[in-house]
C-alpha cells in the first residue's frame, strides 16, 4: 500500500512540476458550504459542559474551497490520509469557564498535529467496518507544534464558538522522524505553518463530535518557498548536500520545492498576514470526533527529524 501511495504521489508532483503549462485532470471539487451560523442553541450542548475538560477530538474530515485550483486534488488526498491515520489534527479542551446552565463563557483548546501508537506502519488503515480511530491505541499531540486557542460563544449561541484572536496552526504530517515536509529554516522545523488562523465550530447534542467547523488561514509565500517535499515515499533522507538547489542544500537529494509546485499551478497571492506578508488563502470546513479513551496528554517529545519524507498534505 505504501509503495502504491508513493507512486501515486510521485505522478502528482511530476504533473505539478513537469506539465505546468498543460491542463491537469483533477478529481471534482466538492461543493463546500460556509454557513454564517449553525442550528439553534437548543440543539446543542445537551451534555455536561464541565465534563468537556480534558476531552480531545480528532479531525475526521476537512474540505477546502480555497485555493480553488488545488481543492479537488488536496481534498481527495487528505480524505485518504485522515482515514489511514497519516494526518492527525487534534483539539484538546485545556480550559473552560462554565456560565449559566448548559452554557460556556469561553473555551480554551490546545490544537495542532499529533501522532499515535502504534507509531508504525506509516499508513494505518482501519479494518473493514471499523473507524480510523479503532486502529489506534492512543493519539498524542506533537510537543512544540501546538497552540492554544481561546474561543467564545458565537452570536449568542452558547454552544457554537469562534476564536477570539487569530492564531497559527503548524501542520505536520507523519511522526517526527518521518516527516512529509522538510523545512529546516522554519520554526518549528518541518512544518507547514498556517498563519492568521480563524476557527468556528459547534458541538453536536451530546458533545461527542465537532460539527459545522469552519477555518481560514494564510500560508505565506515566503514560508512556501522554504518547504520541500519528497516525490516518492521512503526515498528522501534529510541529509543536506552541497548544491545551488535550495531543497538539495537544505534537505538533500530527492526533495523538491513546494513553492515551485504552487507556481506551477499559477497561484497568485490571495491573503496578507497581520505582519504584512503575502500568501495563499486556505479556507474550508471540517468535522472532528471525540477520542473516548484514545487520547493521552503526554506529548511525543520533539527531536530533529531525520527520516524518509513523503507528500501528505
Amino acid at each position: 500500500m505504501a509503495e502504491r501511495w508513493g507512486r501515486r504521489m510521485g505522478w502528482i508532483l511530476a504533473g505539478w512540476l513537469g506539465f505546468a503549462g498543460c491542463a491537469i485532470e483533477e478529481p471534482p471539487c466538492p461543493r463546500v458550504e460556509i454557513p454564517e451560523s449553525t442550528a439553534a442553541s437548543t440543539n446543542y450542548c445537551q451534555c455536561s459542559v464541565s465534563a468537556l475538560k480534558d476531552q480531545a477530538y480528532r479531525m475526521t474530515q476537512i474540505e477546502i474551497d480555497e485555493p480553488e485550483s488545488l481543492a479537488g486534488l488536496l481534498n481527495t488526498m487528505w480524505k485518504q490520509d485522515i482515514r489511514n491515520n497519516v494526518i492527525n489534527v487534534l483539539f484538546a479542551v485545556s480550559d473552560l469557564k462554565v456560565g449559566s446552565a448548559a452554557a460556556f463563557d469561553y473555551l480554551e483548546i490546545k490544537g495542532g498535529p499529533g501522532w499515535r501508537s502504534p507509531k508504525d506502519p506509516l499508513v494505518l488503515p482501519p479494518a473493514v467496518g471499523q473507524t480510523s480511530e479503532d486502529a489506534v491505541d492512543k493519539y498524542y499531540l506533537l510537543s512544540g507544534f501546538h497552540n492554544t486557542f481561546r474561543l467564545e460563544p458565537f452570536h449568542g449561541n452558547q454552544c457554537v464558538f469562534k476564536t477570539v484572536a487569530d492564531s497559527s496552526l503548524y501542520f505536520h504530517t507523519g511522526p517526527l522522524d518521518n516527516p512529509a515536509a522538510c523545512a529546516t529554516e522554519l520554526t518549528p522545523q518541518n512544518n507547514i505553518p498556517m498563519k492568521n488562523l480563524k476557527v468556528r465550530f459547534g458541538f453536536n447534542p451530546d458533545c461527542t463530535a465537532i460539527e459545522n467547523g469552519y477555518l481560514e488561514a494564510c500560508l505565506t509565500q515566503s514560508d512556501a518557498d522554504k518547504i520541500c517535499m519528497c516525490l516518492i515515499t521512503g526515498t528522501c533522507t534529510i541529509k543536506p548536500i552541497s548544491s545551488s538547489n535550495y531543497c538539495a542544500g537544505q534537505c538533500g537529494s530527492g526533495w523538491t520545492s513546494f513553492g515551485q509546485a504552487l507556481s506551477a499551478f499559477k497561484l497568485l497571492p490571495t491573503c496578507v498576514t497581520s505582519e504584512g506578508e503575502i500568501g495563499y488563502r486556505i479556507q474550508g470546513v471540517f468535522k472532528a470526533v471525540r477520542l473516548d479513551g484514545k487520547y493521552s496528554p503526554v506529548e511525543v517529545p520533539t527531536f530533529r527529524a531525520r527520516g524518509a519524507g513523503r507528500l501528505g498534505g
